[in-house]
C-alpha cells in the first residue's frame, strides 16, 4: 500500500490485517488460497468484516459453492448469498452487500461470476485420458502380434476354431507356437505407447497454457525457448500476472479503502520486480544506467540485491554522470570548459 508520495501508510486497517495476517493467515495464505480458488473454479471470495465504526477487523475465506451473486431488481445492488451448506441440520442463508465481499474472479462474459477454466478444458481432459487409457491397455498386455497364414481356404467357423486354438495353445505354452505343415505363422512387434500419443501431450498442454495465460515451457515444452531469463519471466509477467494483479488492486482498492484514503492517494501496488530480474550483466547496467542518470539512489541498488543499506548520506544521494549536460548550459559551466572543472567527473543532485 503507497500513498501519493510513495510512502507506506500505516492507518489502513484492512492492509494492516493483510500485511501481518489475520487469526491463522498470513499474507501469503490470504493470496494463495483466494488464487488457488479462482483458478481452480473461476471465483474466490474473502468477505470483510468490520467493527461498529466501519473499521476492518477480520476476513472470511468463502467456499465459492457457498456464495451465489444477486441482483437486487428493485435498488439494482449487488448482493452476495452465501449459504452454510456444511452444516445441514442449521443451513441458513445471509445475503451480504458487494462492498463487504472482495470477489476476485477469473475472465467473465456476460455474468457477475467468473467463468470456470476446468470447464473450458473439460473436452481436452478427456480426450487426452481416453489415449492414455488406451495406451496403458497396451502396456499392460503383450507387444507382440501373429499372423497364422493357411494355405487352404475355410469358412468362418473353421477360422474361429482355428484362432481359438493358436490363441489358447500361445497362452498355454509362454508364448510358443508349434508351426505345422500347410500353415505359416509370422510375428510383428507392436509399439507400446502410439506415438500420437505425444502429438496428444503437446495439444493437451497447449490449451492448458492458453487457458491459463501461462508460457508453455512452464508446462515442461521444451520446443519453445528464450535467449535469457529476463525474456521468459517478461511473458509470464506480462501474460498473466499484470492483469491478475491489476484485479486484485482495483478490487483492494475500492472496498478496504475508504473515500477519504483515495483521496489522499492511497492505493495498492503488487511489486513484480523481482520477477523480471536479469542476469548479472543485464543488472548492472540497468543499475549503472539509474545512477549515473540520477533516478537511482546507491541504496536503491543495494536493497534491490539484498544488501543491508549503507548508512553514509553519500548513498540516499542522486547523482547524474560528469559528462551529460542540460542542453542551456554555458559552455564555462560545463567539464572543460573552466580549469576548475577539469578535476570534476560527477555531479551531486539532491
Amino acid at each position: 500500500l503507497y500513498d501519493q508520495n510513495y510512502q507506506e501508510p500505516t492507518d489502513c486497517e484492512g492492509y494492516n490485517l493483510i500485511k501481518y495476517g489475520f487469526r491463522y493467515f498470513t499474507q501469503y495464505d490470504f493470496f494463495r488460497d483466494v488464487d488457488a480458488l479462482r483458478h481452480l473454479t473461476g471465483n474466490g471470495y474473502y468477505q470483510i468484516f468490520r467493527d461498529i465504526n466501519g473499521k476492518v477487523v477480520d476476513f472470511g475465506l468463502i467456499k465459492p459453492g457457498c456464495c451465489e451473486p444477486l441482483i437486487d431488481l428493485d435498488s439494482g445492488d449487488l448482493y452476495y448469498a452465501i449459504s452454510a451448506v456444511d452444516n445441514r441440520l442449521m443451513q441458513q442463508t445471509m445475503y451480504v452487500h458487494s462492498s463487504e465481499i472482495l470477489h476476485f474472479k477469473y475472465m467473465r462474459f456476460g455474468e457477475v461470476k467468473g467463468i470456470n477454466p476446468t470447464e473450458l478444458l473439460k473436452g481436452s481432459l478427456d480426450y487426452d485420458r481416453q489415449v492414455r487409457r488406451i495406451s496403458l491397455k497396451q502396456l499392460f498386455g503383450t507387444n507382440e502380434g501373429i499372423i497364422v497364414a493357411f494355405e487352404t481356404n475355410m469358412n468362418e467357423g473353421e477360422k474361429k476354431a482355428v484362432i481359438d486354438s493358436v490363441a489358447d495353445f500361445y497362452k498355454n505354452n509362454g508364448g510358443l507356437l508349434v508351426q505345422e505343415n500347410g500353415s505359416k505363422i509370422d510375428r510383428f512387434q507392436r509399439e507400446l505407447v502410439d506415438t500420437n500419443l505425444i502429438d496428444v501431450d503437446k495439444v493437451t498442454r497447449s490449451r492448458v497454457a492458453m487457458v491459463y495465460t501461462l508460457p508453455e515451457h512452464f508446462l515442461g515444452d521444451t520446443g519453445s525457448s528464450f535467449a535469457t531469463l529476463e525474456q521468459l519471466n517478461l511473458e509470464y509477467v506480462t501474460g498473466n500476472l499484470v492483469p491478475a494483479l491489476t484485479q486484485y488492486e482495483r478490487e483492494l482498492d475500492f472496498k478496504l479503502l475508504t473515500p477519504a484514503q483515495r483521496r489522499k492517494g492511497y492505493h495498492f501496488k503488487f511489486d513484480v520486480r523481482g520477477l523480471l530480474r536479469a542476469d548479472t550483466a543485464t543488472r548492472g547496467a540497468f543499475y549503472q544506467l539509474g545512477i549515473r542518470n540520477g533516478w537511482l539512489h546507491i541504496n536503491d541498488v543495494r536493497v534491490a540485491e539484498g544488501y543491508p543499506p549503507d548508512p553514509s548520506p553519500m548513498a540516499n544521494k542522486l547523482w547524474i554522470s560528469g559528462d551529460l549536460y542540460p542542453i542551456d548550459t554555458p559552455i564555462a559551466d560545463r567539464k572543460g570548459g573552466d580549469s576548475k572543472n577539469e578535476s570534476n567527473t560527477t555531479i551531486e543532485t539532491n
